[in-house]
């Protein structure tokens, strides 16, 4: 059975107080949650894959929200970060908004189906 987006969401992979003031580097302060409690998931390793894959166009949804995303070999199964900037940040969202709330996944590129629906869970 797959696994909820609660479940997916480990207590050391949820920060309230992002301070980064840049897109890059709030970037890697989602890596460090994303990789928090995993030796398999180095913080340069994750980074990469979601700055990468922010290249492609932003994952500033609007409305506050941003959800990058990427794809891991290495990884099992899902990984999910769950991040509030108090200030928020300019992300190049849709809107040219600020974000506030940032849920950020990382999922194993052997299951693109799970990568999808945590993703659409993330955007209801």
């Amino acid at each position: 059975m797959e696994p909820t987006f609660r479940e997916t969401l480990e207590p050391a992979c949820v920060s309230t107080r992002l301070v980064a003031m840049t897109k890059d580097a709030v970037l890697g302060e989602l890596a460090r949650l994303l990789s928090a409690g995993s030796a398999s998931l180095p913080v340069d390793v994750v980074r990469r894959v979601l700055t990468e894959r922010e290249q492609l166009a932003s994952t500033g949804v609007g409305s506050g929200v941003a959800i990058p995303h990427g794809r891991l070999r290495e990884l099992s199964g899902v990984k999910v970060a769950l991040a509030l900037h108090p200030e928020g940040v300019y992300f190049d969202a849709i809107d040219g908004g600020k974000v506030h709330l940032f849920v950020a996944v990382l999922a194993s590129d052997r299951e693109p189906t799970m990568h999808l629906r945590i993703l659409a869970r993330a955007s209801r």
